[in-house]
C-alpha cells in the first residue's frame, strides 16, 4: 500500500477515534466558521428555497438503539398542490460524514440543489438527508446506534414511502453521500443493488481490504475506535478479515459480478488535495472497478480538497446530483452534464469488457 494510502488510513482512524470519543465537530473543524462544538446541525431550516419546501421527521425502527433514526426531506415546490395529489416524485438520500446532520444545507448543498433545478438541470425531485441514531455512524449494522445499513435499506424506505408520495422502484431512487456517509453509500448500493438504481458520492473515505495494512503503531487509536464506537462487535477483537473486507468498497469491486452492479449507476469523485489522502485510494477504486468491468464514472478533481471544505464541492455537487437527475428519470446519466467542469480533459465511463466469440459448439 503506498504512503498516501497509510496516511488516509491514519488520518481515518484519527477522526474516528475523535468522534466517538468525544462526540464533538466534525474533523475538519469547521472551516469557516460553519461549525461549533455542542451546536445541533441541521436543526435549523435553510435559507429559502424558490423551488423545495423543506421539513424534518423521525421515525420508529427496532433496528435503532436508544434513540429515533430521523430525516430532513427537501420537497419539489408544488408538491402540495392539488393538481399534483396523485403524482410520485423520484428521489434520492444523502448520507452525511463526520460533519454531522447538518452538513449538508450548511456547506450549501441546499443553495446548489434549489439553483439546478431553478435552471431545470435537475428533474422534480426529492431529497432526503438521512440522520442515525446517536451523534456519529460509521453506516454499519452493529455499531453503537444500532444496524444503521438495515435502517436505511429498510425502514427509511418504508416509512417515508408511506408518508410521502416518493416512487418505489429502484430506478426511481439514488444513494448519495460524502466522506465517511461516501463509503457508506458506496458500499450499501453495491451490498444492495437492487434497491438503488444510482450511487454517487464525494471524497468517500475508501480503506485497505486487509485491515492489516493498518499500522501496528497505531494499534492504540484504532483499538480506541473498535471499542468507544461498538466496532469490535462487527468486526471482532481482533478483526475479522472477511467481515472487515464484506464492508470495503474497494474489495466489494473485487469480488462483485459486473452483471450484479448491472443498472446501478456509479459515480465518484475525489480532490487531488484532499487533506486525508483520500484520492489515490479512489483512484485505486477506480482501476479495481475498470479491470472488473464495472462500469462507473471517476472524477479525479484538480484542486479539489476534502468535502465541504473542499473550493470544488459546490460544483462537484452539481454534477452528481445532475447525474443522479438523469438516472431516476431514466436517461442515461453516463454521458457527463455540461455543468461538470474539471481542469483535466473528462474521460469516456469505463464500460464492460467485450464478450470473447463462442467458439465451435459452445452456445447451442
Amino acid at each position: 500500500m503506498s504512503q498516501r494510502t497509510v496516511s488516509s488510513v491514519l488520518v481515518l482512524a484519527t477522526i474516528l477515534t475523535t468522534a466517538f470519543a468525544q462526540g464533538g465537530g466534525p474533523p475538519d473543524g469547521g472551516r469557516g466558521g460553519r461549525w461549533q462544538r455542542g451546536q445541533r446541525g441541521g436543526d435549523a431550516a435553510p435559507a429559502k428555497l424558490e423551488c423545495f419546501t423543506y421539513e424534518q421527521g423521525s421515525f420508529k425502527s427496532d433496528k435503532a438503539k436508544d434513540a429515533d433514526p430521523g430525516y430532513a426531506i427537501f420537497l419539489p415546490v408544488g408538491y402540495a398542490d392539488e393538481a399534483n395529489k396523485d403524482k410520485k416524485y423520484p428521489w434520492a438520500i444523502w448520507l452525511h460524514g463526520f460533519g454531522g446532520f447538518g452538513e449538508f444545507q450548511q456547506g450549501g448543498g441546499a443553495q446548489v440543489l434549489d439553483q439546478l433545478r431553478k435552471a431545470d438541470k435537475i428533474p422534480e425531485m426529492a431529497l432526503v438527508v438521512f440522520r442515525a441514531p446517536g451523534s456519529r455512524t460509521t453506516y454499519l449494522n452493529g455499531e453503537a446506534g444500532g444496524d444503521i445499513e438495515d435502517i436505511i435499506i429498510g425502514d427509511l424506505l418504508v416509512r417515508l414511502q408511506e408518508k410521502y408520495r416518493l416512487k418505489s422502484d429502484r430506478a426511481s431512487r439514488a444513494l448519495m453521500g460524502v466522506s465517511m456517509g461516501g463509503m457508506g453509500a458506496l458500499k450499501i448500493a453495491m451490498h444492495h443493488p437492487e434497491v438503488f438504481g444510482a450511487v454517487a458520492v464525494h471524497s468517500a473515505a475508501i480503506l485497505p481490504v486487509d485491515p492489516s495494512d493498518l499500522p501496528q503503531n497505531y494499534q492504540r487509536q484504532v483499538d480506541m475506535m473498535m471499542q468507544r464506537g461498538g466496532l469490535a462487535a462487527v468486526f471482532g477483537d481482533p478483526i475479522d478479515k472477511k467481515k472487515w473486507a464484506h464492508e470495503m468498497p474497494l474489495s466489494l469491486a473485487e469480488e462483485t459480478k459486473p452483471d450484479v452492479l448491472k443498472g446501478l449507476n456509479i459515480y465518484f469523485d475525489a480532490g487531488t488535495e484532499d487533506r486525508y489522502g483520500f484520492c489515490p485510494p479512489n483512484e485505486q477504486l477506480d482501476k479495481v472497478m475498470t479491470a472488473q468491468g464495472i462500469v462507473h464514472v471517476f472524477t479525479k478533481v484538480a484542486g479539489g480538497g476534502h468535502a465541504w471544505s473542499s473550493p470544488k464541492m459546490k460544483e462537484n455537487l452539481a454534477a452528481s446530483l445532475q447525474f443522479v437527475g438523469a438516472s431516476v428519470t431514466g436517461k442515461d446519466p453516463m454521458t457527463r452534464p455540461a455543468a461538470l467542469r474539471q481542469d483535466e480533459p473528462a474521460k469516456e465511463p469505463a464500460k464492460e469488457p467485450a464478450k470473447e466469440p463462442a467458439k465451435a459448439g459452445e452456445g447451442k
